[in-house]
């Protein structure tokens, strides 16, 4: 973390390698347009979109992505699927890349519903209807899930706003 965030070419390098690798090996599965219900890359990205669209995609793609998957680790953490040392880790290279894990726009209502609310049901349209979520249950594996419980991800959301001002004071 600390070598990308400086930007070094020889992290930077690997990491795009690897990335462009993890990509290719994935579409080159028999599945290139994701058609079938696996969708590993769009791990953190059904709060991402809404997030770049509350902000009239002020906030860069990335960054949106980074909170989604602070979102979703957490979800999965609250909901049993992954451990608690595993969250913190997630959450803290996270923020050590210089990205934040929160904002308020998570919390954003319109007419007494959470705008990420429903962002997630414009996800299942995006999706043919079929709402499938890539979340985590453990580092490095995957776990699909076709629903998702709104207490959760308020819950979720919550805890991700307390350690966001507990890592800014530390």
């Amino acid at each position: 973390a600390v070598a990308l965030v400086a930007r070094e070419q020889t992290a930077m390098q690997k990491l795009i390698f690897d990335c462009a690798r993890l990509h290719l090996d994935h579409i080159a599965g028999g599945d290139p347009f994701e058609m079938g219900g696996s969708r590993p890359l769009d791990f953190g990205h059904w709060a991402a979109h809404k997030l770049e669209q509350l902000t009239n995609y002020e906030l860069r793609h990335g960054e949106a992505v980074a909170i989604g998957i602070a979102l979703d680790t957490t979800y999965s953490y609250l909901h049993g699927l992954l451990d608690r040392p595993s969250w913190e880790r997630v959450i803290h290279l996270i923020k050590r890349l210089g990205l934040d894990i929160y904002s308020p726009l998570l919390e954003q209502q319109d007419h007494g519903t959470f705008e990420v609310i429903r962002g997630l049901e414009e996800f299942r349209e995006h999706l043919g209807g079929q709402l499938t979520i890539m979340l985590i249950a453990e580092l490095g594996r995957g776990v699909e899930v076709n629903e998702m419980n709104e207490q959760t991800i308020l819950r979720s959301i919550a805890s991700l706003k307390e350690a966001n001002m507990s890592l800014a004071t530390n």
